[in-house]
């Protein structure tokens, strides 16, 4: 009961930050295409709060580039507490540490695939990030889609045909699956780990067509859901090339709104970021990972002059006034 109660608060406390009249007009001044909005004073967890009421109050897509991993790990469990879990997503870097290229994070590589995926569909989002995780490029939707297996209730599965394309998209056949990446063939079960999704997957087949599709826990084998269609995302990081890949700006929707405290920050982080990749770049060897090596060879990286240009055409909300530098860059005039 006492979790109930304070679910019931944190939703009349959303409505009350929706209904304040300056949360109604930074919702108003943001609906407006190419602007640029300076907010402060906010502390606490009024930001999250004030972010919160613009994503539910409308059906765009946010931006929020946090200046570090941690802060956007503060934001996201804030910004759970308030918006239901689908409306929040996270979009990490794919490595151990932030900038930092020698071992890559399979859950935060399936973290990326997962938000790539939700850009192609529609409603409002919070997507929660910070530099070291958009330097890194992303696997277009249009070839996303086009790279996906789809399978479904009632069509035929060719279960050799899946194996030989399984294997080309970077999965590995194992007796039981527990991470992104694997399969396994037990009769007439299948069971895949994609590598844009957070749970497995359990196909019954009957004879050659599909009967059943689960989602299930791979640590107690038990069902969680059931499903009609899936589609397998082969490896994001080896599987495409430089030219398949764009920045994540790229693919925001028209109307995505950026939030970001300076953005002069986040033009020196990448560079930073940039440095320590062609530092790393020049170390790799053979005894190197093959998904590293893949992955430094394309350098699939964001140039930091390019994102000026990516965002150009984006409402964006700072959280402290640009600099004249900024202004002059992103070359729209502040909204008062």
């Amino acid at each position: 009961m006492p979790y109930l109660c304070h679910v019931s608060n944190t939703g009349h406390l959303l409505e009350r930050y929706r209904e304040h009249p300056a949360v109604v007009q930074l919702s108003q001044a943001i609906q407006q295409p190419h602007v640029r909005v300076h907010i402060s004073g906010l502390t606490g967890a009024q930001g999250a709060f004030v972010l919160a009421s613009t994503v539910s109050g409308s059906a765009s897509t946010v931006l929020y580039i946090a200046e570090s991993k941690e802060e956007a790990a503060y934001l996201l469990n804030d910004l759970q507490g308030i918006l239901p879990t689908e409306m929040v997503l996270f979009f990490p870097d794919s490595f151990k540490r932030p900038a930092v290229f020698d071992v890559l994070n399979p859950t935060q590589t399936l973290q990326r695939s997962e938000v790539v995926n939700h850009l192609t569909g529609s409603g409002s989002v919070a997507i929660i990030t910070y530099p070291e995780a958009l330097f890194e490029k992303v696997v277009s939707p249009e070839v996303l889609a086009q790279s996906q297996i789809e399978i479904a209730i009632g069509e035929k599965l060719d279960v050799d045909f899946v194996i030989q394309v399984l294997v080309e998209y970077g999965f590995e056949r194992t007796d039981f699956v527990y991470e992104p990446g694997q399969f396994s063939i037990r009769g007439g079960i299948v069971d895949l780990f994609s590598f844009g999704n957070e749970l497995p997957y359990r196909i019954e087949l009957f004879d050659d067509e599909v009967e059943s599709i689960r989602t299930f826990d791979p640590l107690t084998q038990l069902s969680k859901q059931s499903i009609s269609r899936v589609r397998i995302v082969p490896n994001l990081n080896t599987r495409f090339r430089q030219d398949q890949k764009v920045s994540l700006f790229r693919i925001l929707p028209e109307n995505a709104v950026i939030w970001i405290r300076d953005f002069q920050f986040l033009l020196d982080r990448l560079q930073y970021c940039f440095e320590k990749a062609e530092q790393y770049a020049g170390k790799i060897t053979a005894l190197d990972a093959a998904e590293l090596r893949e992955l430094f060879r394309d350098r699939a990286f964001v140039y930091p002059a390019d994102v000026v240009d990516d965002v150009r055409d984006h409402t964006i909300v700072f959280l402290e006034k640009p600099g004249p530098a900024i202004e002059a860059l992103l070359d729209v005039p502040a909204v008062p």
